[in-house]
């Protein structure tokens, strides 16, 4: 697995298991993650994130769809 998809992945599960549906700031998650990843690698990954549609992000807050939801379910299943 590569550096982005450990990243991706594990945005998937903190909005997934940590948020409820309720979401997460944008700026908030970037924060945390500020010293892996630079600006632009981090919006490449929400990019892929929202393309895959695993996560939404609207007036830069990021929440799991109910597809990230399932899949982070079924994987917990295993």
């Amino acid at each position: 697995m590569s550096k982005k998809q450990a990243i991706a992945l594990s945005i998937v599960e903190t909005l997934t298991e940590k948020t409820e549906g309720t979401g997460f700031p944008s700026g908030h998650l970037y924060a945390a993650l500020m010293g892996l990843v630079g600006l632009s690698e981090y919006q490449g990954i929400l990019a892929g994130l929202q393309h895959t549609g695993l996560v939404e992000v609207s007036n830069h807050y990021v929440t799991a769809t109910p597809k990230a939801r399932a899949m982070m379910a079924k994987a917990g299943a295993s």
